[in-house]
């Protein structure tokens, strides 16, 4: 499967997405592409659908500035992760998502920033 990377956004984009992009390969077989900005307290922000980590771009800019770790994943289906067509995209398979993402990066505790469907899921 061919999915857009971050590095291959036009450069429009990349001026307003000037984040380094981190990939992990879920027990799913996707693998879901997200932001890992900044040091300090974590702040996990979870975006809605249709939309991406973008959304929440000059957020991640802000409140690294100020001293936080923002991840920020493309949840399955959405902005620079997999689409594939026989993942179960349901609201339980992206809460897994999203936990096998925290347990990746060793992560127990959090601040929630949610949109959407991030709601749900976080």
């Amino acid at each position: 499967m061919t999915v857009a990377r971050a590095t291959q956004l036009p450069a429009d984009v990349r001026l307003e997405y000037p984040f380094a992009s981190n990939e992990l390969d879920l027990k799913s077989g996707a693998t879901m592409h997200y932001l890992d900005e900044g040091t300090g307290p974590v702040v996990l922000m979870l975006h809605g659908n249709p939309t991406w980590s973008f959304y929440y771009r000059n957020l991640v800019k802000t409140m690294q500035a100020a001293g936080y770790r923002c991840i920020v994943p493309d949840h399955i289906g959405c902005g620079l992760s997999d689409k594939p067509q026989d993942y179960k995209y349901t609201l339980q398979q992206r809460i897994e998502d999203v936990e096998e993402l925290l347990d990746h990066l060793a992560i127990e505790q959090f601040s929630l920033v949610v949109h959407d469907w991030g709601g749900a899921i976080g």
